[in-house]
């Protein structure tokens, strides 16, 4: 018996296209594993990640940023006001935002939600476009109007 593949972009999209947000689907032949690999056909300084992380109180939390800045833990800890926070396991991750590593957009199942502000340097911001094999191009006042982050540097 085949097993169908969740088209996770699929969901993004309808998601998209209910809260009226404007986007563009960019699809690669292979999943994006890399800023590098991404960069051959977007403007690197344009992509950013979202992470899920969880803290010491069990709560998931979804932290963007660019995808180039690494992130301070010393930081999100200080923010979230929690012991410790820890990247989530794969499972974690679907379980939690509705995507799979690699392919997570902003806008998933978390409401936990911290933005470096260096994310609003660009107008326009490409993340995770639900599969790993996909990126979405977003206006990024969309993502802080729609989103409603808390906007903080925790960037190292």
């Amino acid at each position: 018996m085949t097993q169908i593949k969740p088209n996770y972009s699929e969901t993004l999209r309808t998601t998209l296209v209910s809260k009226g947000i404007w986007h563009r689907f960019i699809e690669f032949d292979e999943p994006v594993r890399t800023v590098e690999e991404a960069g051959r056909k977007v403007p690197a300084d344009r992509i950013i990640k979202s992470i899920v992380l969880i803290g010491s109180d069990k709560k998931p939390v979804l932290a963007i940023l660019p995808a180039r800045n690494r992130m301070s833990y010393k930081k999100i800890k200080t923010l979230l006001k929690v012991k410790d926070v820890r990247l989530a396991q794969p499972d974690e991750v679907l379980e939690h935002s509705g995507y799979p590593i690699g392919g997570v957009p902003p806008f998933n199942k978390i409401n936990r939600i911290l933005l470096d502000p260096t994310v609003q340097r660009n107008s326009k911001s490409i993340a995770g476009g639900g599969d790993p094999d996909k990126l979405v191009e977003l206006e990024t006042e969309d993502i802080l109007k729609f989103l409603d982050p808390i906007i903080a540097d925790f960037s190292t």
